[in-house]
């Protein structure tokens, strides 16, 4: 029987398309906040701004403030805790339509939108048969859709019919998934792909839970965006349904793990309770854990999670050409 393995990921995952969630220690200005603060003269260039010179200033002060608190996180936490809800519904509106805009409109060399195609090259590897194979799923902490992106580039194509890549289920963005019945639904318990933190380029529903959003510089847009933060639960957002299933498919991810492979994630303060809930889970069943990191040592996990060394080993991947792939698999 195939061992069970999941894939934790982090903003490292897609560091070749997109930033990391704060700049160096010397330059604050690198990084997430550094590219918002760029987004934000490019909005204020666009037509949109014109008739909305009050967003496009206070863009421009929110984007100052994360490079001043280091992380866009930081400063969103400080607006929760201040009350600043207005502030802080456009800081999360603002990170959404820059995620969306870079993968979808920004110019490349190869065309329109970043991708790093270490997603690919995954996706491509494991697929088995033209599936996904049932005993991976990913856990990622990113709002991007490289994962997406990927999967819609690996749909097989015959001479009559665009297939689309069997396995492939995803959340909390569903009709991103490529395995729909003839209802046009799918076991949650089989989602491939879930999104911990929300997902950049959809709103939340009430009705249809998520539905898709091409606001990428209308910052009028009504919708609530369904990126989210880790400290988000029941008491201090409305986006209940995402809130309390997340945790639940998490779990039901996390259940039965054997194998753990972490990519580009440092298990930052702000996502320790769900990442706890997320190693507790696996706890009783987990014997090795793959830790892929240019710059971080994996041991540290033991520590942080009281890990046993007599159950659980830890290997530390140095090179990141690509999504490390275990024997196990």
């Amino acid at each position: 029987m195939a061992l069970k393995v999941v894939y934790l990921l982090g903003a490292g995952a897609s560091a070749n398309a997109l930033p990391l969630i704060k700049g160096s220690p010397t330059n604050k200005k690198m990084g997430l906040p550094g590219e918002l603060n760029r987004f934000a003269e490019q909005y204020k260039s666009s037509s949109f701004s014109g008739s909305h010179p009050d967003i496009a200033n206070n863009l421009a002060s929110i984007a100052d403030k994360c490079i001043e608190f280091g992380t866009p996180d930081l400063y969103a936490k400080f607006l929760l805790e201040t009350n600043d809800l207005d502030r802080y519904a456009l800081l999360k509106k603002f990170m959404a339509n820059y995620f969306h805009h870079e993968q979808t409109l920004a110019p490349t060399s190869s065309g329109q939108g970043r991708f790093d195609y270490r997603a690919l090259t995954f996706l491509t590897t494991i697929a088995q048969n033209q599936k996904i194979p049932p005993n991976v799923s990913v856990l990622s902490w990113n709002y991007d859709m490289q994962i997406e992106i990927a999967a819609n580039k690996l749909r097989p194509v015959d001479s009559q019919v665009f297939k689309k890549i069997k396995g492939f289920t995803c959340w909390p963005n569903y009709q991103e998934s490529y395995d729909f019945d003839e209802r046009h639904q799918y076991d949650a318990k089989d989602i491939f792909l879930l999104h911990l933190n929300g997902i950049a380029g959809f709103n939340y529903s009430k009705r249809t839970f998520s539905e898709k959003s091409d606001a990428v510089f209308n910052f009028d847009d009504a919708g609530d965006t369904m990126l989210s933060f880790a400290w988000e639960d029941e008491s201090n957002d409305h986006k209940r349904v995402f809130l309390k299933e997340r945790l639940e498919y998490a779990r039901r991810i996390a259940e039965g793990t054997q194998v753990l492979v972490v990519i580009g994630y440092s298990f930052p303060f702000f996502n320790r309770k769900v990442d706890d809930i997320v190693i507790d889970t696996m706890r009783n069943t987990l014997t090795k854990i793959y830790y892929q990191d240019p710059n971080l040592d994996g041991s540290r996990l033991f520590d942080q999670f009281n890990l046993d060394p007599k159950a659980v080993t830890i290997d530390t991947i140095s090179w990141v050409d690509n999504y490390y792939i275990p024997y196990e698999l």
